[in-house]
């Protein structure tokens, strides 16, 4: 008997994976219908509750599901197990696994892969598999397959693989599970076939289609039609409401028309595939460069930005920051502006790339990385790289259209904060304090300033007091600061540009130096070998171009020669003001220097290189055996490296060699940058003295054939050399780019964005035949924003009342996703509460269907609902409704509430009344 034959006469075993929302209700039907049913979960207590014959949905009764288990052992249609081997016993399984959805049903896919595998594990002849599950075009005819056909049986011969979208209202009495039309599509014929024979048994009404793709891109549309009719509602609304409309009334008239139009109402808001935290990126704001691991990142920038969620993805939005990106069409380099970053929770497997020249990139199994093919580039997912894939690199200088180069300049008497000011004194460069006698002493009290006049320096308080009063108007350029009294007093200018003198002092110093605390202030050193006199000789050259003042002596013990830099300005300067760190494992280049012009970061280079540089050189003859044969030649070859044990300097100065089209190696399992190739060593033939210069000088004019480093393509590269699977449990990251949605990631790789946070998994899959989806991501956009404009409308009420948002108190009122309904994944109203109690006020909710909200790793909102009395309504600074469910007394909300935000018409007012009922 085939398997539409058992279909036809009841027979077949149906099994459905996942019994939420969508699967419950299929169990009911297909029991109805006569089928044996077993429901599998991983939830244990669902399990057990649909055992004894119980719901723990709200609105499906436990009487539709009692009549199914309450006849004799073993004679009961509906069984229920988190035991998945049974499987195997299944004719038909459909997938209906729970995922974090809202209204719009974006589904988090590693749910469905991951029971793909499972029933993979148990797959036999003869079986149909169909998912449910809102997905992307492709999911079930090239993922689902592939991984299905993993136990060697092929889909449409062995097995039935189809598609047939979920299309469950909750709680919808016009429509219930039965009476909506059923979409089918088939990988083949056949499968087609086994699957619409399956939902004829209980729908009224079946759709086939040509294709799983198209139904599942027809279910997108469904999504987007409501997404981006409900975006255009949204808009208008906060465009009505600034024009003293109400969008409600608007709505009211218009749907009378009976042909041509649709009402759809607004809404508080609607409710991929990353990389792990620990990689780093290069990323520039106006006047700053960073290299940041990307976790960091995100944290930062939600600081200043705010952390919002939508899909179980939180995301924060930053403003002028940019990245290096690379164009897929044109291979052309350019820094991108970054219009989001993302972090999610992820439980799988994790990829790590590793490149022959020993870079590393670890992403989740489905991350798109680029590739090269052909000298132009393409997307493939990091499971379907293989040694010997070529991946492009960030190497040379890049557009800086959106960033433009700034010399750094600080101007200490306008930046060092009060405790500086009894400290330092002020000297003109040139000149003498006794040409404003007269307005120093009539300005000041006391003998001191007697004093002043005569050893011609001010105290830093009293110049710019002066000065703010006009007083005194000098350039800041034209004054020098002291520290320290009679004869140890220590000068240093009061304005520092960094030039390239300065960045290569900064260089040494992150190589060689080290910060010590002194009397309250950092004390700077250097520490360098004493037999590399040049090294030295411009250390002091730089100290007196710059003013400064040094002291040195010569260990008695090591090879070392101490050089104490004396002023303790230097020392504000190097730690407090650029941050540069104080020893070797908190040592970084300032972030205006990485983003400085390229003689700055050269020099930068330079000191670095000179302090933590190695050159080894392999001069003479060389014997070596080969094929049993001994064979001898002339070596001339020679090594930069470059060591620190400080993670995000090593990468600050890889991404700087790159940027100077510099392409060093990575020596494994060490913090050690590695530089061959004749004609990259050239570019660095002047930048060490000493017997490392002499080394560098004599490999270069010994070469007899110049050498360049190899590259597998026409624009930079590295070729894979192996990849490593781990299974983890980790928040991972990704970077939203605009125009090119490419990023250079960890060493320079460059990979694509990940599935986007946007509303449709559709829009990412369109990157792919590079096709624009603008509308469809504004929508999304818009929704999104929604219920920031809540929060801003209950703040502009509040302030309107003479109250602030900060210490009131607020109760929402409706936590689910649509009225009348217990279920709240991804509704609107945890955001809105996170925004209000960011602000500062207090927060409870009532909703009669869901008496508890649990803490989750999204929202940290462990309530019970609150009763709502007249006494309890009174009490609140404002009452904001979120969810209009039928049985909320509104009238008692409006008759005892302050004050009340109503996001959904449920007053059914226009405008503002009272002054209490504001329309959001």
């Amino acid at each position: 008997m085939d398997l539409t034959q058992k279909i036809a006469l009841k027979k077949a075993q149906i099994g459905v994976i996942g019994l939420g929302y969508v699967g419950l209700p299929l169990v009911i039907e297909f029991c109805k219908a006569g089928f044996s049913v077993t429901g599998f979960d991983i939830d244990a207590k669902k399990v057990a509750l649909l055992r004894q014959g119980k719901s723990y949905i709200k609105h499906i009764s436990g009487s539709r599901i009692a009549p199914f288990v309450a006849r004799a052992k073993g004679r009961s249609p509906l069984s229920a197990t988190t035991d998945f081997s049974r499987l195997s016993d299944m004719d038909c399984i459909l997938v209906c696994v729970p995922t974090p959805l809202n209204r719009n049903r974006e589904p988090d896919m590693t749910y469905v892969f991951d029971t793909t595998r499972e029933i993979a594990r148990h797959l036999r002849k003869g079986q149909l598999v169909v998912l449910e599950s809102t997905t992307y075009p492709g999911t079930t005819d090239e993922d689902m397959r592939s991984m299905l056909e993993a136990s060697r049986l092929t889909a449409g011969k062995d097995f039935y693989l189809a598609f047939s979208p979920e299309r469950e209202d909750p709680n919808n009495s016009q429509y219930t599970t039965a009476m909506i039309p059923k979409v089918v599509g088939g990988y083949t014929r056949a499968c087609l076939t086994a699957a619409a024979a399956l939902y004829g048994q209980i729908m009224q009404r079946v759709v086939p289609v040509s294709s799983t793709k198209v139904a599942e891109a027809a279910k997108l549309l469904e999504n987007i039609y409501r997404s981006v009719n409900i975006a255009l509602v949204n808009e208008l609304k906060v465009l009505f409401d600034r024009m003293g409309i109400d969008v409600w009334e608007v709505i009211e008239a218009a749907k009378t028309k009976p042909f041509g139009f649709q009402a759809f109402y607004p809404g508080p808001g609607l409710g991929g595939h990353c990389i792990i935290g620990d990689e780093i990126v290069l990323v520039k704001n106006c006047t700053r460069s960073h290299v940041v691991c990307i976790g960091e990142l995100f944290e930062s920038v939600g600081k200043e930005h705010g952390i919002r969620t939508h899909e179980g993805v939180e995301f924060t939005t930053p403003s002028n920051l940019f990245i290096r990106s690379i164009a897929i069409s044109s291979g052309e380099q350019s820094w991108k502006q970054v219009t989001h970053l993302f972090r999610r929770q992820y439980d799988g497997p994790i990829l790590t790339v590793t490149t022959n020249d020993n870079r590393t990139v670890s992403v989740t199994d489905r991350h798109l990385m680029l590739r090269i093919k052909d000298n132009g580039l393409e997307t493939a997912e990091a499971r379907q790289l293989e040694k010997g894939d070529i991946l492009p690199l960030s190497i040379g200088p890049v557009s800086t259209s959106h960033v433009p180069h700034s010399q750094v300049t600080i101007d200490l008497i306008d930046e060092l904060d009060e405790s500086w000011s009894s400290r330092v004194r002020v000297r003109p460069r040139n000149g003498s304090w006794k040409e404003f006698k007269e307005v120093i002493y009539a300005a000041e009290k006391g003998d001191r300033k007697y004093d002043w006049i005569r050893d011609n320096v001010l105290p830093l308080a009293v110049f710019k007091r002066l000065e703010q009063d006009n007083k005194i108007r000098l350039a800041h350029e034209d004054l020098v600061l002291a520290t320290g009294r009679g004869g140890g007093i220590i000068l240093f200018p009061a304005v520092v540009r960094i030039d390239e003198s300065w960045a290569r002092l900064i260089g040494y110093y992150l190589s060689e130096g080290c910060a010590t605390r002194e009397r309250g202030w950092a004390r700077i050193r250097l520490a360098i070998n004493r037999d590399e006199l040049e090294l030295y000789e411009d250390i002091k050259r730089i100290i007196d171009e710059k003013g400064l003042s040094c002291s040195d002596s010569l260990s008695l013990r090591w090879k070392t020669r101490y050089i104490r830099l004396n002023s303790p300005l230097l020392g504000w300067l190097l730690v407090e003001r650029l941050q540069c760190g104080t020893d070797s494992y908190t040592m970084t280049i300032p972030g205006e220097l990485l983003a400085s012009d390229q003689g700055t970061k050269r020099s930068l280079l330079i000191g670095l290189f000179r302090g933590d540089g190695d050159v080894h050189l392999r001069s003479g003859m060389r014997c070596y055996r080969k094929n049993t044969r001994q064979y001898t030649h002339h070596d001339n070859s020679l090594t930069i490296g470059y060591f620190s044990i400080n993670k995000i300097l090593l990468h600050q100065a890889l991404y700087l060699l790159q940027e100077f089209g510099i392409c060093p190696a990575l020596k494994k399992n060490k913090p050690r940058l590695l530089i061959n190739g004749h004609d990259q060593i050239n570019l660095l033939s002047d930048w060490f003295v000493d017997d490392k210069g002499r080394k560098l000088e004599h490999y270069l004019k010994n070469v007899s054939r110049p050498t360049m480093k190899r590259q597998n393509t026409l624009m930079p590269s590295a070729a894979v050399k192996n990849i490593s699977m781990e299974r983890r449990s980790l928040p991972v990251y990704s970077v939203e780019v605009a125009d090119t949605h490419t990023f250079a990631v960890s060493q320079g790789i460059y990979v694509h964005n990940c599935i986007p946070i946007d509303p449709f998994y559709l829009t990412w899959k369109a990157r792919e035949y590079e096709v624009a989806t603008r509308f469809i991501e504004l929508a999304g956009e818009i929704n999104t924003n929604m219920p920031n404009y809540v929060v801003q409308k209950l703040m502009s009420a509040l302030n309107d009342r003479g109250t602030c948002l900060k210490g009131s108190k607020i109760l929402v009122l409706g936590v689910a996703y649509k009225p009348n309904v217990d279920d709240d994944r991804e509704s609107p109203a945890f955001v809105i509460m996170e925004l209000i109690e960011h602000a500062g006020a207090t927060i409870d909710y009532h909703d009669p269907y869901i008496p508890k909200l649990k803490k989750t790793r999204k929202f940290n909102f462990a309530k019970a609902s609150v009763k709502l009395t007249p006494e309890r309504l009174r009490k609140y600074d404002a009452v904001v409704i979120v969810t209009n469910h039928a049985n909320v007394d509104y009238k008692a909300v409006e008759k005892h509430a302050r004050l009340i935000i109503d996001t959904r018409n449920a007053l059914k007012t226009s405008g503002v009344r009272n002054g209490k009922i504001y329309k959001a």
